[in-house]
């Protein structure tokens, strides 16, 4: 029987150790035959340097500071969904043998797993003002008349975001790291991915010069294989 959790490990030590196995792993003929970029492999590499860099000055009592901790939890917050990113947009086409899965810090695969159906929910979102600049509040659960979150087949959210500037962005925002939306977004398509999350608030925190623009969010259920249902309703509201 499969008792598998989120592939994801919990601790940034691990989360680390993890994106260094993809990093040395993933040579160039590698890299090329399962279609990854080269820009998104170097990007990838960029967000490991900046975490693992900021984490040993976080772990520094004479290094550390309010500001240290707070980048520290932003720069793993991308590092963990571009590495989302990347088992979902690469590590599934074309399949991996077992040895890349192993060489890549995955568990093995369970010979006997215990069927788990894909989401069949459509989860909801709201945002809230918590106080604060530049932040907001996610709010998280079903849609009325659907039923709650099931441990079965809904395991928890996966969230997406994405930001606009007033009248939508040039081209060249729009081809930035931030991606800025160009138009608003008629579902999650659009979006960046955000987080994987069981909890039903999460708090958003933005750059100070993003304030007056306008951020959108959706969210869809996922299961424990990482299978994704429906979007949900987009949520936007201006940053504050």
């Amino acid at each position: 029987m499969s008792t598998q959790t989120d592939w994801l490990p919990r601790s940034r030590t691990e989360v680390l150790a993890m994106c260094r196995k993809w990093l040395a792993y993933l040579i160039e003929t590698l890299r090329i035959a399962w279609g990854i970029p080269a820009a998104e492999f170097t990007e990838l590499g960029n967000l490991f340097n900046t975490a693992e860099t900021l984490l040993a000055k976080a772990q520094d009592e004479a290094e550390r500071t309010h500001v240290i901790t707070v980048e520290c939890q932003e720069a793993f917050k991308a590092l963990t969904a571009k590495m989302r990113f990347f088992r979902d947009r690469y590590f599934k086409i074309p399949p991996l043998t077992e040895g890349d899965w192993a060489a890549l810090g995955f568990k093995a695969k369970d010979p006997h797993p215990t069927p788990t159906p894909a989401p069949d929910g459509v989860p909801a979102v709201s945002l809230s003002y918590p106080g604060g600049p530049h932040a907001l509040t996610i709010h998280l659960g079903a849609m009325a008349g659907t039923r709650e979150l099931a441990v079965e087949s809904d395991y928890g959210y996966a969230i997406y975001v994405g930001i606009m500037p007033p009248g939508g962005a040039t081209l060249e925002q729009a081809a930035s790291d931030k991606h800025y939306l160009m138009k608003p977004p008629l579902d999650g398509k659009g979006l960046l991915h955000y987080r994987f999350t069981r909890r039903r608030k999460e708090k958003l925190v933005f750059d100070a010069e993003e304030s007056s623009m306008i951020v959108y969010v959706c969210c869809r259920y996922e299961n424990q294989k990482g299978e994704v249902g429906q979007w949900g309703p987009v949520a936007y509201a201006v940053i504050p």
